[in-house]
């Protein structure tokens, strides 16, 4: 038989039946509570319950679920009819009747755990229900205790309710159950409440409780002569110190510890003669505190003025230089930073050189000959050491192809006596006879005839295993891919100790990344050094190198590379063809530069100063003058 309840009971119901959903499930549907409020208005069993619950969710939350609903309902159903005076004998009599149709695990949690479910529906709202303690064995009353707690009267249930009813409104506020107001059913909930209360107290009543005397005022603290706390007949009492627990509190008390254990007092200093040097400063290393730097007014306007006024020279210079490229004027200029002026030339100095070394004064009047200046001994120049190579020279011996041929035979031959002399001795085990398909007969003979198949496949492995042989022979002999890098290396390197040949190529344009690559690819590869100077259409290529390495070079620069391809436009907007062409080659006693590496220069003055550098600033001089009479010539 199920529980029946109406829907004002529905709606009391209806916040705690909520609030299992919401713990169990993590959420609550509106669809799972309504249709749970529907069968327990419908009066279904326990049963029923949890196969409508299982339809909606897993059969073990749906088993979890309906114990804990069904205890809640049938506690409140058994609040209903207490308080409506059936009492709990008709409860049991039902249950009796319904034996059959619930299982023990059901009855089990209605009877045993009746209190817990009861104190979790009401925890907050019946602060006064408890559980029933449980039963501990009978003490003797002690002389003077007090009698049993009587029932309450009238006047206490009423204050009881009165409370009570407060303490649901403020319930219902906490957790916004909006209700309309039913005075009816509120003091209904009262009365049951009441009855409870009343129905716990008769039972506590029928307990003995022991009466623990409380002091009425607080125990006095006696403290002896040295401080420490005593009792009354004068023994020490050690108190109990308050134990910090959380771990902030923990860890500043592990920090006055430690404060306390290092602010140990200093070792007293021996008295004894002091030593100071006044000249060792007193003061030690400190570091400066960083301040805050702001930058002057007008910083930035300035510097943007200066960059404006340096682009309008820049358009000025371009425009003068335009206009004295057109009258002839620019070539005039260049030139004559390179050369010097003629009056330094035309200048006559007041006395000779190497005049001045003789007389010993700094013009010709009232000379006279230096004392000593003059004797008989003749001075040489110094004698400068050929620029020649100090390893020795082998001239390779060339023969004729007919010298080699016979070369070689008799080499073998001499090879050949040799071993036919170590197999006389027996040192060398005599070689097999050299048996092919061709001269099988005439080798082997009778063999042949009597098993022609295995004689036959004796051969074919001799041959196979000659074969095997001779390409083994052969890859001993083939040189591994580091040792032809190295032999390649070494051909193309050539020994430069007698002197380093050096070659300077001018390029109209060299912004094609291509040919740049070419450039610097080819150089490294060949062992040269040198650089690559870029400064508008003068584009200067100097290499060193060797002889052999130049020549290869050469070819790279004149003939491989095709300059002609690209165009390049000149400050007046013209277009032309690219070329390249060399300037000048020759031998030096050194190499001036190291690996070949591109370097920009914005103005004349840095490319002369980059070859200067290096010590032959007269590259750029004769490329550059060059470069000027070729434009003008144009």
């Amino acid at each position: 038989m199920g529980i029946h309840l109406d829907e004002e009971d529905l709606s009391e119901l209806e916040p705690q039946i909520f609030k299992i959903f919401k713990k169990e499930l993590g959420f609550c549907d509106s669809d799972i509570l309504s249709n749970t409020m529907t069968a327990i208005h419908e009066g279904i069993e326990r049963d029923g319950l949890e196969s409508r619950l299982a339809n909606l969710m897993e059969v073990k939350k749906a088993h979890k679920l309906t114990d804990e609903v069904w205890g809640i309902v049938s506690e409140y159903y058994m609040l209903k009819q207490e308080s409506s005076g059936e009492g709990e004998g008709g409860y049991k009599r039902r249950h009796e009747e319904d034996d059959d149709d619930e299982d023990d695990y059901g009855k089990r949690k209605k009877y045993t755990d009746t209190w817990a479910k009861a104190d979790r529906y009401n925890k907050e709202e019946l602060d006064k229900v408890q559980k029933i303690p449980s039963k501990k064995p009978k003490v003797e009353p002690e002389e003077g205790s007090n009698p049993a707690v009587p029932s309450p009267s009238a006047d206490q249930i009423k204050k009881m309710l009165a409370n009570t009813q407060k303490m649901i409104e403020e319930r219902k506020r906490q957790l916004n159950v909006v209700t309309p107001h039913q005075p009816a059913v509120l003091s209904h909930k009262a009365q049951q409440i009441a009855a409870l209360q009343a129905s716990i107290a008769s039972k506590l009543n029928k307990v003995d409780i022991p009466k623990i005397e409380l002091p009425n005022k607080p125990i006095p603290l006696i403290i002896n002569d040295s401080g420490r706390t005593v009792d009354s007949s004068g023994v020490e009492i050690q108190l109990t110190q308050h134990v910090p627990t959380l771990k902030a509190n923990l860890r500043a008390q592990k920090k006055e510890e430690y404060k306390a254990v290092k602010e140990e007092p200093a070792p007293v200093k021996e008295e004894g003669p002091d030593f100071f040097d006044p000249r060792v400063g007193m003061k030690g290393a400190t570091r400066t505190k960083r301040i805050m730097k702001f930058h002057d007014a007008g910083k930035f306007q300035a510097e943007a003025q200066r960059l404006r006024m340096k682009t309008q020279l820049e358009k000025l210079q371009s425009e003068i230089s335009s206009i004295a490229r057109k009258t002839g004027i620019s070539s005039a200029t260049q030139l004559a930073k390179l050369v010097p002026k003629g009056g330094q030339m035309d200048k006559v100095p007041e006395i000779e050189w190497w005049d001045q070394l003789l007389i010993g004064s700094h013009n010709y009047e009232n000379w006279i000959i230096r004392p000593g200046a003059i004797s008989n001994l003749i001075e040489h120049p110094i004698q400068l050491k050929p620029m020649e190579s100090n390893r020795s020279v082998h001239v390779p011996m060339f023969l004729t192809k007919k010298e080699r041929k016979k070369l070689r035979r008799q080499n073998r031959r001499e090879a050949w006596k040799e071993k036919q002399d170590k197999v006389r001795l027996g040192l060398v085990q005599p070689d097999e006879p050299k048996v092919k398909m061709s001269n099988l007969m005439r080798v082997l003979g009778n063999e042949q005839i009597m098993d022609p198949t295995k004689v036959e496949a004796h051969v074919r492995a001799q041959m196979a295993k000659r074969k095997s042989d001779h390409e083994a022979a052969n890859l001993s002999r083939k040189l591994t891919p580091a040792q032809k890098k190295a032999k390649n290396s070494r051909k193309l390197q050539e020994d430069t100790s007698a002197g380093v040949t050096v070659s300077v190529y001018r390029v109209k344009n060299l912004m094609n990344p291509a040919k740049k690559w070419k450039i610097e690819k080819n150089a490294a590869q060949l062992f040269m050094t040198g650089t690559v100077l870029l400064y508008q259409d003068v584009n200067i290529v100097v290499v060193e190198g060797g002889p052999k390495q130049q020549k290869k070079y050469k070819q790279l620069m004149l003939q491989r590379v095709k300059w002609s391809e690209d165009t390049y436009t000149d400050k007046d907007g013209t277009e032309h063809q690219n070329k390249a062409e060399l300037v000048w080659e020759g031998q030096t006693k050194q190499r001036n530069f190291g690996e070949i590496k591109f370097k920009l220069c914005p103005t004349e003055g840095f490319a002369r100063e980059h070859f200067k550098k290096a010590g032959c600033e007269h590259y750029w001089d004769h490329a550059y003058s060059t470069a000027v009479l070729a434009s003008s010539e144009m």
